[in-house]
């Protein structure tokens, strides 16, 4: 079987020789879901965000958008 990898900003690396780390974060206005690969040394080599608003946004120049 082949050895998982992960693409890093030093390449592709065993998944396995990484740290992982995971954190929610809620609040009124919006859920944010953050991971952080660390190599052995402590040093992020990936992370990645993920934010879902929960009170939306505005509309773009404050006008809603009528189609074409």
């Amino acid at each position: 079987m082949e050895t998982p990898l992960i693409f890093t900003s030093k390449g592709n690396v065993p998944i396995a020789s990484l740290t992982y780390e995971h954190n929610w974060e809620m609040s009124e206005e919006f859920v944010k879901f953050s991971e952080v690969w660390r190599d052995d040394t402590g040093a992020i080599v990936k992370n990645n965000m993920h934010m879902y608003s929960l009170k939306g946004l505005p509309p773009i120049g404050g006008q809603q958008f009528s189609g074409i």
